[in-house]
């Protein structure tokens, strides 16, 4: 039953934490809007502000982290529950209670994801990486077993929800609504311990298994009870792949034969036969720092970024610069660095091509999947017969 306009909303910030000083610098932000907290910690412990904290002695995982807050920690009386990580801060403009309301005349039943995309952060519409979650949902999506489908350790998750919520007509993109992501590619800080010991070896099983399941509409999201079908069309609408592309950068060197370093070489030599002297790189991530580990400085004229940090380590030895601050800089070609945000940095690119500057995708190969489909065992029926 939706709570009077009058009642106050019980609305909790739900994560795992292996963080603490994340924690200490972004959870009042938090409950000084109105949210209260609750947090299972893990990896190092540390005081921490929260309304609840729990320790756990291994990490379950993101989603099994928040199906397990969301079952034995946060109360049953919330009728909201927000994730995300200790990396992330609230939108700034609305209490919690301001935006339950909102939640609430689009979500009477509580069945359904808000998701707030102002921050536009690693293409951050295509996930629900800081969700907002209904109690309905909470208790009955995946057959009852939690919000998130937890076969996944951290990665992945969270665009399955997205294509759950989006297939049954119950997922609301917020781009007025802002979950500001600090993550440490956004700050240029190195990759912490524990992502390297618990999220990374596990990158590649977390994204087959994304893949798997969305090529078979992901078996067993069903809420209990029934109720609306999944529709695959409605889910894939203005959709993009950014697990495809994540697979090839990352794991399909050896089913296409050319490596990150390879595609960049090419892309480079391609642009100075067509005359192009003043080359920018777009991309200040990882996938450009490690190209910077094999390939030497002084190829480009800027790295642009779409969040440069003053004070930010500089990478080909330049200092990352905005779109519009590249504009001025009279580029000839601008290369683009990045697997599965090649997409979306493609489309800001517009302002660039209408200047007539050359903009050169390293990847644009990779919208045929058939490799992936080979490598994971997961051909089509047609794509079978036609190789027997």
């Amino acid at each position: 039953m939706k709570p009077s306009a009058r009642s106050p909303v019980e609305v909790w910030y739900a994560i795992p934490s292996a963080n603490p000083e994340n924690c200490r610098a972004r959870l009042p932000v938090w409950r000084e809007m109105g949210y209260r907290v609750a947090v299972l910690q893990n990896w190092k412990r540390g005081e921490i502000p929260a309304d609840l904290v729990v320790w756990s002695d291994t990490y379950p995982g993101w989603p099994g982290s928040v199906n397990l807050l969301c079952r034995e920690i946060v109360p049953k009386t919330a009728t909201i529950v927000v994730s995300g990580g200790d990396d992330m801060l609230p939108d700034p403009n609305f209490t919690a209670q301001q935006l339950a309301e909102q939640f609430l005349e689009r979500f009477p039943d509580t069945f359904g994801v808000m998701q707030p995309t102002g921050d536009g952060f690693m293409s951050c519409e295509h996930y629900c990486g800081s969700p907002w979650m209904g109690r309905r949902w909470i208790d009955q999506i995946n057959g009852g077993r939690g919000p998130l489908w937890d076969g996944y350790c951290h990665n992945w998750a969270d665009n399955e929800l997205l294509w759950v919520a989006k297939g049954l007509s119950a997922l609301w993109q917020r781009p007025d609504l802002t979950h500001r992501h600090e993550h440490f590619s956004r700050t240029g800080e190195e990759r912490p311990d524990y992502w390297h010991a618990t999220v990374a070896p596990k990158d590649r099983a977390d994204v087959e298994l994304f893949l798997k399941r969305k090529w078979s509409d992901f078996p067993g999201h069903e809420p209990l009870g029934g109720g609306a079908r999944f529709d695959a069309r409605l889910a894939a609408r203005h959709g993009a792949r950014l697990a495809e592309f994540h697979w090839h950068g990352q794991f399909g060197a050896e089913a296409t034969g050319r490596s990150a370093a390879d595609r960049l070489f090419d892309a480079i030599a391609e642009c100075e036969a067509r005359g192009h002297r003043r080359i920018g790189l777009y991309g200040a991530g990882s996938h450009t720092r490690a190209l910077a580990r094999v390939i030497p400085s002084g190829r480009f004229v800027c790295v642009i970024d779409d969040d440069p940090r003053a004070g930010a380590e500089p990478v080909f030895g330049l200092s990352p610069v905005t779109l519009d601050d590249a504009r001025k800089l009279k580029l000839d070609a601008v290369i683009l660095s990045s697997t599965c945000h090649e997409q979306s940095m493609w489309r800001r690119c517009e302002s660039l091509r209408r200047d007539g500057v050359d903009v050169v995708r390293l990847y644009e190969d990779f919208d045929d999947d058939l490799a992936i489909r080979r490598a994971l065992g997961a051909l089509p029926m047609a794509a079978t017969l036609g190789a027997a």
